[in-house]
Parts: structure tokens; C-alpha cells; sequence
């Protein structure tokens, strides 16, 4: 970001630019720049997943690791399209960002972009997060302030690595081999609708989704992935909308932690009614993968599957 005239922050002008801006990257690597889209990242559409994984792939061979600068409010959300949309990979994918615009006194653009450049050049072979001091998986990761330089975490699975004096790997990652093949899957359908459950919330504004072209729905729900089951009760709306062949899919609204729904009669009660649970991954890869798994098929019980399925380290499969 820059800043305009009136003071608000904007796209910055362009990749070149941008490499201008910081000389010191051409320390690390032989660069070359690549702009795909230019908005704030809180415009970003899931045809921009399609876009960022469209020109990596057409240039895969040609490089050894990308970098993809991204704004801090969806990072996740793209870092996770990525990951699906581009599995097997056998070449870093990074993703960084900054918390100051590049301008700013103290800003830790520079910082960040050196840091996650040294780890596309690193032994890494998946789409991780580089930033402040954290390397962390795409998929695992959440966005955690809008303050501090450290702005993201994993919460549920330990970090890649860390940045002390130089980037290191303190956990298991992926590394590269000569014998993978690219899986490329880049499409996702928009057509998901996301649902936070609070305390009174009225199914009867629910039912009339399923009308409106909604094709996949995510529940945000208590705890370990309970829902409501006597007083505005959300369970007829999940056997209506699952006996329409449209898929419900339970995340948690804890931070840390995991959508357990076999545990209490509350999250029980919605399993036997066909929701989804997503176990351990995040809010955001699970509504992403939701998304991308909608191009792939319509047949619910193979979207089931493959929700509760590890496809690109999204998600522990057996966690308890």
C-alpha cells in the first residue's frame, strides 16, 4: 500500500515498483515481477485465486519459487485457494504482506519481503506464510491482529519455521523431489454463503437461501462445532438444505481447537442431520476448500469425503 493525497491507504503502483522500492532482493534471487491483479485484498474474488494460480502455473518450470506480495485481510483466504488449487507441488509458494505501507517510518514491508524471498529459495515444497517472525502453512494459518507486526498465527498446527537472524525450519515441511507431478485445479465456485451462529439466531431467515442459487453453506458454530437444537432450532434447516443436495459444513468459532461434533448431543444432533463437520482446519480453509471442491463435484457424499480428507495438509484427519 501507499498512501493518496487524502491520507488513505491504496494499492501501491505496481510489482516493478515495488522491486525498485527494495533493491536488496536482487541479493537474494534473479527476479522478475509479474502483476496479476492491484486491489486491497478486502476486494479480492475467488476468480482471483484462478488468476494468481493461472500465472504460476503457465510459469512453473521457468522459476524456482514464487513469491506473491498479498494484503494482510484475505491472506488466508488465498493462501489456502493456492494450496488447492496448485497440489504436488514441488516448488515454494510464498505469500507475504505487510502491516505499515512501504513508506512508512519503521514499516515492515522491506523486512518481510527480504525474509520470504529467502524462503523461496529454501528447500520448501508448499504454500506457506512468511511474516514478521512467522513461516507458517497457507492453510493453517489466521490473521490474528490488525496491529502487530507478528499479525498471523496457526493455531492448531505447529509453524513451518521462524525468522531469527535468518529463516529457519523448526517443524515438518515439505521438501523438494524430482517426482511430482503438478496437480492443477485452479476454479471455485462463489456460490457459498457463511453463516455465524449466535445466541437467537432465527432459522427462518435461513431457509429462503437455498432459492437464491446458494450451492454450499458454512456454519460457524459454537464451541466444538454445536448448533442449536431446541429453541430456534437450526436443525430442520440443515436436513432441508443437506436434503436438497447442497452441502453444510461446520467450522468453530474458537480460535483454537476443532469442530468435534460426536462430543456433545448439540453438534450429535447436526451430524445425524447431515451436516459436515471440518474437524481441526480453519474457518477460511474450510470455506475455500468448500468452494474449490464445488467445481469438482455436485454429488454431496464425494464432497463428504473429500471435505474430511487431507488434500493439501489442510486439515488432521484423525485429530480427537
Amino acid at each position: 500500500m501507499s498512501r493518496n493525497k487524502k491520507g488513505y491507504l491504496e494499492p501501491f503502483f505496481n510489482a516493478k515498483k515495488l522491486l525498485q522500492k527494495i533493491p536488496e532482493l536482487n541479493q537474494i534471487a534473479e527476479i522478475s515481477a509479474e502483476q496479476v491483479v492491484n486491489i486491497d485484498s478486502t476486494n479480492i474474488q475467488p476468480h482471483h485465486w484462478t488468476e494468481i494460480s493461472k500465472v504460476i502455473y503457465k510459469k512453473y518450470k521457468d522459476y524456482d519459487g514464487f513469491l506473491v506480495t498479498h494484503g494482510t485481510d484475505t491472506m488466508v483466504y488465498s493462501a489456502s485457494a493456492i494450496s488447492f488449487a496448485l497440489r504436488n507441488l514441488n516448488k515454494p509458494i510464498v505469500f507475504t504482506g505487510s502491516q505499515k505501507p512501504i513508506d512508512d517510518i519503521a514499516s515492515d514491508a522491506k523486512i518481510n519481503l527480504v525474509n520470504a524471498c529467502k524462503v523461496a529459495t529454501m528447500n520448501l515444497a508448499e504454500v506457506c506464510i512468511v511474516f514478521g517472525r512467522a513461516i507458517l502453512r497457507g492453510n493453517r494459518a489466521k490473521k490474528k491482529s490488525e496491529v502487530l507486526l507478528d499479525a498471523f498465527w496457526s493455531p492448531v498446527a505447529l509453524p513451518i519455521g521462524q525468522v531469527n537472524l535468518e529463516p529457519i525450519f523448526i517443524n515438518s515441511h515439505h521438501k523438494k523431489t524430482s517426482n511430482k507431478k503438478l496437480i492443477y485445479q485452479p476454479k471455485f465456485n462463489p456460490n457459498v454463503m457463511v453463516y455465524e451462529i449466535i445466541p437467537g439466531m432465527n432459522p427462518k431467515y435461513l431457509f429462503n437461501d437455498t432459492d437464491n442459487g446458494v450451492e454450499g453453506i458454512v456454519l460457524s458454530a459454537l464451541g466444538a462445532g454445536n448448533v442449536p437444537h431446541l429453541e430456534n432450532s437450526l436443525i430442520p434447516y440443515i436436513k432441508k438444505t443437506t436434503s436438497l443436495k447442497i452441502p453444510v459444513v461446520v467450522t468453530t468459532q474458537c480460535l483454537e481447537g476443532s469442530a468435534q461434533m460426536e462430543i456433545y448431543q448439540s453438534g450429535a444432533v447436526g451430524l445425524e442431520a447431515g451436516a459436515i463437520s471440518a474437524k481441526d482446519m480453519t474457518h477460511e480453509a474450510a470455506t475455500v476448500k468448500l468452494m474449490w471442491l464445488l467445481t469438482q463435484t455436485k454429488n454431496i457424499q464425494k464432497i463428504k469425503k473429500l471435505m474430511q480428507q487431507n488434500l493439501a495438509d489442510e486439515i488432521t484427519v484423525n485429530n480427537i
